[in-house]
């Protein structure tokens, strides 16, 4: 932890927390608007598989499942590192450049739990394309996705 080297206005860190908090709300709008677009593709696409008895629009369905998952916890990702980004601003113990909005300006005492991300010995590959553990089992991705994706290798099967 280190001290900031110079003194904040504190006008300027409410505005730097106001940006912060508009992208936490993207994100947070981005995860909801997947979630939407999901339900009724995945719906009527295993509606029809049962239907018809089509394993592969099943699959199909399975495929998209997975994909919009995949891109909803890379959005809840950037939103655990956006709000440490805030919590490391509003905390103004840390010397973060005003206004940034850099996730990368997170100081190194924050969790990588916190930030979404994989331990410390997880090679940097992995980190950059895959959500960590955290994001993955939050109650926001698993209890929405996995029923889903199983009710898919059910329709399949």
């Amino acid at each position: 932890m280190s001290e900031p080297k110079h003194e904040r206005d504190p006008e300027d860190t409410r505005k730097h927390l106001d940006f912060i908090q508009a992208v936490v709300t993207r994100m947070s709008a981005a995860s909801s608007t997947a979630k939407a677009w999901l339900l009724p593709v995945v719906t009527a696409a295993y509606g029809y598989a049962l239907t018809q008895k089509d394993d592969s629009i099943a699959l199909l369905a399975l495929g998209a499942t997975l994909l919009f998952a995949y891109l909803d916890a890379n959005y809840l990702r950037q939103e655990k590192r956006f709000r440490s980004l805030y919590r490391a601003v509003a905390e103004g113990k840390h010397d973060i450049a005003p206004f940034s909005l850099r996730p990368e300006d997170i100081p190194s005492d924050f969790s990588k739990k916190d930030k979404g991300d994989w331990p410390g010995k997880t090679p940097k590959w992995i980190n950059r394309l895959l959500p960590g553990p955290s994001v993955w089992l939050s109650w926001s991705i698993m209890p929405f996705y996995l029923p889903m994706a199983l009710v898919g290798i059910g329709i399949f099967s």
